[in-house]
């Protein structure tokens, strides 16, 4: 007998009941949740290129994008719903001057309430950390003048229960990896190191690249040696990520970094069998062995902070798949649930 998915969630219904400890379908601690094929993101698919200026301005379902509004071109046949079946994380991207605070309104898949705000900077896309099956409206305050900003959704998609650990996926069926894989030792010798030369690796597998370690195989001297982590044959460098190794440092000197910036960003991706290295800027003289954290399905926990903000983490967690949403793969996970509070902190709705 194949397993029947609850998808009856109205969205002016609040289904959410506090401290849960009861759900048919969780069997002990685990949860296996259908997640349906969700459409490829859409950086503009909710609205596209709104106004943000230097008095507070604000956007309703009048404004959606016709990819939003219900229409024969929209996401999904009701306007102002997201298609995943426990909702997506949003993103916001801002044009050149932009600094202003945003702040989305809408519900969760339990017809929840609730706010999340983002800081724009430029062009950068700013990954949301909340699911939303909904979205209502967008308030912008006061900022820079003569610039807009696009409203989307990403691959990062939510969880029906507060998820503490993934415990296995799959896409259209097929066993993906979900452990955090520590790739290497990519090593550096001493003429590479002093050179500011390019090692490249092989990736084991596709994922985002949170963070890595080193350690010295030469003590670090004459100068200091910065380096990172890049991406791919043109050796991108993954935003957020450096150590440097100050002169002098002792052979055998452990260093660290993870990530400063969003995990989602797209400079953080590797593919499988992609080139993944570690570039130096040729100071001093040394060797290394490092290490780079890959994490094939990007997961954050659902969030245990007692009260909630509008920049908190989603209160049942989110992951960000390994491969694409284009419409036609789908997707399941594995995960342990906190049987205490199935349904997670009540959202945040200001």
């Amino acid at each position: 007998m194949s397993k029947v998915n609850a998808d009856y969630f109205p969205r002016n219904i609040d289904q959410y009941v506090p401290n849960m400890e009861f759900a048919a379908d969780v069997v002990g601690d685990e949860h296996l949740a259908y997640l349906g094929a969700p459409a490829a993101l859409d950086a503009d698919g909710i609205w596209d290129g709104v106004s943000a200026t230097n008095s507070d301005t604000a956007f309703t379902s009048a404004d959606y994008k016709t990819t939003f509004n219900g229409s024969s071109t929209s996401l999904t046949s009701t306007s102002g719903m997201i298609d995943a079946a426990y909702g997506r994380c949003l993103t916001a991207t801002g044009s050149a001057g932009s600094d202003h605070v945003i702040t989305i309104t809408g519900r969760d898949y339990l017809g929840q309430g609730m706010k999340e705000s983002m800081t724009l900077s430029g062009t950068v896309v700013i990954h949301g950390n909340k699911s939303f099956k909904f979205v209502d409206s967008l308030a912008i305050a006061s900022g820079a003048a003569s610039d807009t900003v696009d409203i989307g959704w990403s691959n990062r998609l939510g969880l029906p229960y507060k998820a503490e650990r993934i415990t296995g996926y799959t896409e259209d069926d097929v066993v993906m990896p979900h452990e955090v894989v520590e790739h290497g030792p990519i090593v550096v010798g001493g003429t590479e190191y002093a050179a500011g030369t390019d090692v490249h690796s092989i990736s084991p597998l596709a994922g985002q690249i949170t963070g890595y370690q080193s350690i010295l195989t030469t003590a670090a001297a004459s100068a200091d040696n910065v380096n990172t982590v890049f991406v791919g044959s043109s050796a991108t460098d993954v935003v957020g990520l450096t150590i440097t190794h100050t002169n002098p440092t002792a052979v055998g000197i452990a260093d660290s970094d993870t990530a400063t910036t969003d995990d989602d960003q797209p400079t953080s991706r590797v593919d499988k069998f992609e080139s993944v290295g570690i570039s130096g800027d040729g100071g001093g003289s040394g060797s290394a062995h490092y290490l780079v954290t890959i994490e094939p399905l990007c997961f954050v926990a659902g969030d245990d902070t007692a009260t909630q903000t509008a920049t908190t983490e989603d209160t049942r967690g989110t992951v960000l798949l390994t491969t694409a949403c284009n419409g036609s793969i789908s997707y399941e996970c594995r995960y342990k649930v906190d049987t205490a509070d199935l349904h997670g902190i009540e959202q945040y709705n200001g």
